[in-house]
């Protein structure tokens, strides 16, 4: 029976479900989509913890705002505490959707088309439910920017984690 342990090795109940054994790799990228997907379920609620060793795809950062995850591509997708609140970053979401995609052998192959279909998919979000509209070059947009959080300082949208 499967455990509802979400932590980063939780993938032995797959190993016996399927009809040819993982290659090295694809361990490799099951073990990280799982890290990933810890990462995603707790970020929030794991700042900040001294006495637990962080798993080396999750970086300390200079900036106490930011809980950030490394992924293979060498880009992080942060957790960012502003106002009380914990955010995530379109880009961010795009960067994690690719690399779930990427761990399936699924690569994507025009990133312009699918960055604009996840990003028609988050306009349904509302400003104020569901995201924060940031105005253009606002001190959080500038702490975004600086940690690549975001590609440009334009006005927009700051999801809600």
């Amino acid at each position: 029976m499967r455990s509802n342990n979400w932590g980063p090795a939780n993938s032995d109940w797959l190993v016996g479900t399927l009809s040819r054994p993982l290659t090295p790799h694809e361990v490799e990228r099951l073990a990280y989509l799982n890290r990933l997907t810890f990462f995603l379920a707790t970020a929030p609620s794991r700042w900040d913890v001294d006495d637990e060793p962080a798993p080396p795809t999750i970086t300390p950062t200079a900036h106490p705002a930011l809980n950030r995850f490394l992924l293979p591509s060498q880009e992080y997708v942060s957790c960012v505490f502003r106002d009380g609140l914990y955010h995530i970053t379109g880009t961010d979401i795009v960067r994690a959707l690719v690399f779930r995609f990427e761990a399936f052998g699924r690569t994507v192959r025009n990133m312009r088309q699918f960055e604009w279909g996840v990003n028609r998919d988050l306009r349904n979000l509302k400003p104020g439910a569901d995201v924060r509209l940031e105005e253009a070059k606002s001190p959080f947009l500038d702490l975004l920017y600086k940690y690549q959080c975001i590609r440009t300082q334009k006005k927009q949208k700051v999801y809600f984690w």
